[in-house]
């Protein structure tokens, strides 16, 4: 179980960082920007977030078998695969607006 300083200083690789700092780092990790006059109802709802991570942190799991699925549901039967109308692959081209070699060219958004 990690205290709050150790999950802040496993995101920021070692970098201790303030909480404002930390989100700000996230904002942007994930593209969004945050306004100045924003970060205190940000700050409430991460301490929220971090109150309710403690109490999950305190359930006992020893020796609770892992869950798949909620409910123990049985499925009978299992629709047959049925063959789809395929489209075009030219067709679906056309509406590109960059292509290349039958692809879809998109803007790079991963640095």
């Amino acid at each position: 179980m990690l205290d709050k300083m150790s999950r802040v200083r496993f995101y920021t690789r070692g970098t201790v960082m303030n909480e404002e700092e930390l989100l700000k780092q996230l904002a942007k990790d994930v593209r969004l920007s945050v306004p100045d006059e924003d970060m205190p109802s940000l700050l409430q709802v991460y301490h929220t977030f971090l109150e309710q991570v403690a109490c999950l942190e305190k359930i006992q799991t020893e020796g609770v078998e892992p869950l798949v699925f909620p409910f123990d549901i049985e499925i009978h039967e299992l629709r047959e695969d049925e063959v789809q109308e395929v489209f075009d692959v030219q067709d679906i081209l056309k509406n590109a607006k960059n292509t290349k070699e039958n692809q879809i060219l998109v803007f790079k958004v991963v640095e």
